[in-house]
């Protein structure tokens, strides 16, 4: 009777087990040329990953992959480490900045001159100015820490599939099971998790519509048990779920100008190119395989692949190849909605407008609820003129002039003066030595209690090195509520307008205020963009209250 419970438990268990990856027909031959895969959002030793670069290159090896690039938490002023083959990976190196509106990966960037951090705009905004290639983490993941939240931000890409969001809504039970099923067949059991995230590709089609983002599906793999710097949360099992359980979950496809060489910089430069461009898809691997898609349109203006912008023609056509298991479908979405759909391995249809379109690729027994596509491409993008860029803030008009020497607010550990003919503000600061410890240095200018009703500033501004200054409007109600907005100073003097609707409270969820409650007008320097016992200057010049609309 023993024996025949253990073999009965066995046969359960064999036959509750995730299913292997289905086979998909019609591969190409010529087709793992140029397309190779890879996996980004890795986490190592040097932040709260459990395995160090080479351990993570040799899971990748594993797993098939052809390039990994390493997102450590930081604020973006470590040096890169240049790019490298090791087990035959080409591994590169970014970084992931936490903001207070979610987190933030840079990918082929060089070390900021500055900590990087802050208001996601200003995140955003710095990593594209030191050439960098920015992507939205876990956009919408369960933990609202994690979660991406100004949607305004020009960002350069998103995570449309994030491992570490798709497990935070499983029960206990569930993530066991996965647990368990991981010591048999690793990439199935960690793919059991997966749903569709159906705000996430809401969020990014809605963008999309509007101008290109790129897509992709990011691991956020730490090895297994690991203390996450960014939350103090403990989290898995030693080595459980793996490096090489997640990297055989799925992956991204980079198509490549040419083929990989072995030459480790010319090789970063081919996949970062890619991944700028949107020639990539993403394949859930545990679901199907071998996995390969092609996306284009082509009309009497030319042809238009996954990634590129071109003209919406009348008459053009719509095509897509693709691998497919038996029993799978081919969709065609124009700005995330669906319009056509076969069971065959190629799908031709029509240009119903301008828009964005991509497709997307389904297999049977897919898990989720709703399903999890297998195969996800970036679109392509027929426009019917230029492609909109983000608006800019909108010009102020001054109307009155803002007259106050001003005085320094500091921390009892850091040093600051001030030199001011009322118009004119000369500040030099040094942050206090040691651990941190709330180390800041203001210049904080008021302004008449019977100034007019305004809802933005304009001034002058200058450093004499790139830095960033938190500029503050503080309210005289609640002991000094405040609202701010950061500014990215260097030399020469720049005119910055700042409307108040694109300001940010501090730590508060009130409505904001009035303009007729502000007291004090803060330009402060402190450890979002600075470190202790660092020193700088900056001179604010024409301080003015304006409007926006008159």
């Amino acid at each position: 009777m023993t024996a025949a419970l253990v073999a009965a438990v066995f046969v359960w268990i064999v036959a509750t087990l995730p299913p292997r990856p289905a086979t998909a027909s019609d591969f190409p031959a010529n087709a793992t040329q140029r397309i190779v895969a890879g996996a980004v959002h890795i986490h190592s030793t040097r932040s709260d990953g459990v395995g160090d670069r080479e351990a993570i290159a040799a899971a990748a090896a594993s797993a098939g992959l052809r390039f990994i690039a390493i997102t450590d938490h930081g604020d973006a002023t470590r040096t890169p480490d240049p790019p490298a083959y090791i087990h035959g990976v080409l591994c590169l190196d970014g970084v992931e900045i936490s903001t207070n509106g979610g987190h933030y990966l840079a990918l082929d960037m060089p070390a900021a001159p500055y900590p990087l951090g802050g208001e996601p705009a200003a995140v955003a905004e710095d990593v594209k100015r030191l050439g960098g290639f920015g992507v939205a983490a876990h956009p919408d993941s369960a933990k609202p820490l994690l979660r991406w939240t100004d949607w305004a931000v020009p960002i350069d890409g998103i995570e449309w599939l994030n491992l570490d969001s798709e497990w935070r809504d499983e029960s206990r039970g569930r993530l066991a099971r996965a647990v368990f099923d991981s010591l048999f067949r690793k990439g199935p059991a960690l793919a059991s998790v997966l749903d569709r995230p159906v705000a996430t590709l809401d969020h990014w089609d809605a963008l999309t519509a509007r101008r290109p983002v790129v897509g992709l599906a990011g691991h956020d793999a730490h090895g297994g048990w690991s203390q996450r710097v960014e939350d103090g949360e403990r989290r898995g099992l030693p080595g459980l779920p793996s490096y090489e359980a997640s990297f055989r979950t799925f992956a991204i496809r980079a198509v490549l100008d040419d083929e990989l060489s072995g030459d480790a910089g010319r090789d970063a430069r081919l996949v970062f190119r890619a991944l700028r461009a949107g020639r990539l898809f993403t394949a859930v691997d545990a679901i199907a395989a071998p996995a390969w898609v092609d996306l284009r349109s082509t009309s009497r203006a030319g042809i238009v692949e996954m990634g590129q912008q071109g003209p919406y023609v009348e008459g053009g056509e719509l095509s897509a190849r693709a691998t497919l298991p038996r029993g799978g479908l081919i969709t065609l979405l124009r700005n995330g909605k669906a319009l056509v759909q076969v069971g065959s391995n190629e799908l031709k249809a029509t240009p119903s407008g301008p828009g964005a379109y991509r497709v997307e690729v389904s297999a049977p027994r897919a898990p989720g609820t709703p399903p999890v596509p297998w195969i996800v491409t970036n679109p392509i993008y027929l426009t019917a003129g230029p492609t909109p860029v983000d608006a800019p803030d909108p010009p102020v008009t001054p109307i009155a002039d803002v007259n106050d020497h001003g005085v320094v607010e500091k921390d009892r550990l850091s040093t600051a003066s001030l030199t001011s003919d009322g118009r004119r503000w000369g500040f030099e600061y040094h942050l206090g030595e040691g651990s941190r410890a709330g180390q800041y240095a203001a210049l904080a200018i008021s302004i008449q209690p019977s100034h007019p009703a305004f809802n933005a500033l304009t001034f002058t501004a200058s450093a004499p090195r790139a830095m960033r200054v938190s500029v503050q409007v503080r309210y005289g109600i609640g002991g000094g509520v405040r609202w701010v907005r950061s500014i990215y100073l260097a030399p020469g003097a720049q005119t910055i307008s700042l409307p108040l609707e694109r300001f940010l409270p501090v730590e508060t969820t009130d409505p904001r205020p009035s303009s007729s409650l502000v007291q004090t007008i803060l330009f402060s320097v402190d450890l979002v963009n600075a470190t202790p016992n660092s020193t700088g200057q900056f001179e604010i010049a024409n301080l003015k209250l304006g409007t926006v609309g008159r």
